[in-house]
């Protein structure tokens, strides 16, 4: 079950210029992300924090990344909406039969801060969506 939204990523091409400006905005500072944080290689971001919820900025400068091919293609911009599930493997089964088409719907995948799998945008109205269960 969808419990709250997680986080906006946006994807941006200049990551330094990104986080320079949304701190000075937000007025908070940034956690900046590992690369084992991702569930997806060749990616590199920061986190800002606000009213509990996180505004991902995300940069790649692999032309194989999504983000990379999102820029170039649309410019820079809200790339997906992150929410937070309480069980993922089932809110998996329950999100197929709604007409979810997920990334990868035989398991999650897993990453360092617990497991996530993604909505495709043609299946949601042209927006990604990822669903999150952080470990506890």
């Amino acid at each position: 079950m969808i419990k709250e939204l997680y986080g906006v990523n946006i994807a941006v091409k200049d990551l330094d210029a990104a986080v320079a400006k949304y701190s000075a905005i937000l007025g908070s500072e940034p956690e900046w992300t590992k690369p084992e944080d991702f569930a997806f290689p060749g990616l590199r971001g920061a986190t800002i924090k606000i009213a509990g919820v996180s505004i991902n900025l995300i940069a790649s400068e692999n032309p194989e990344t999504s983000i990379y091919k999102f820029v170039e293609k649309q410019g820079e911009g809200v790339f997906l909406l992150s929410f937070r599930v309480t069980d993922l493997v089932n809110d998996m089964k329950d999100l197929a039969a709604k007409g979810v088409r997920l990334i990868s719907p035989d398991e999650p995948m897993t990453y360092s801060g617990g497991i996530v799998n993604f909505g495709h945008p043609k299946s949601l109205h042209g927006v990604q969506m990822e669903f999150i269960q952080p470990k506890e």
